[in-house]
């Protein structure tokens, strides 16, 4: 239970510090790592479990961040709105 709460403390903290300075890539990293450490920490209830899922998190937030840019999309009712898109 420590180390879920010490992994929420982080994600919370890395998504107030990633701010409008920060690039789209950096901003989703830091997301995706805080997201992943506390997945890890409550899955497998270890610090270990909360580093190998902070570094997999990173991974991915950094890659989904990098290949994504903003665009016009249409939902199912036909209303255009700006969103994501993967490029």
């Amino acid at each position: 239970m420590k180390a879920a709460t010490a992994a929420l403390a982080c994600m919370i903290g890395a998504a107030t510090l990633s701010g409008c300075m920060a690039t789209r890539p950096q901003q989703t990293a830091a997301i995706g790592g805080a997201a992943g450490a506390t997945i890890g920490a409550i899955a497998s209830q270890s610090v270990g479990g909360a580093v190998v899922g902070g570094a997999v998190g990173a991974v991915a937030g950094y890659a989904i961040g990098k290949n994504t840019f903003r665009c016009w999309r249409t939902n199912i009712f036909g209303k255009r709105y700006r969103g994501w898109c993967i490029g």
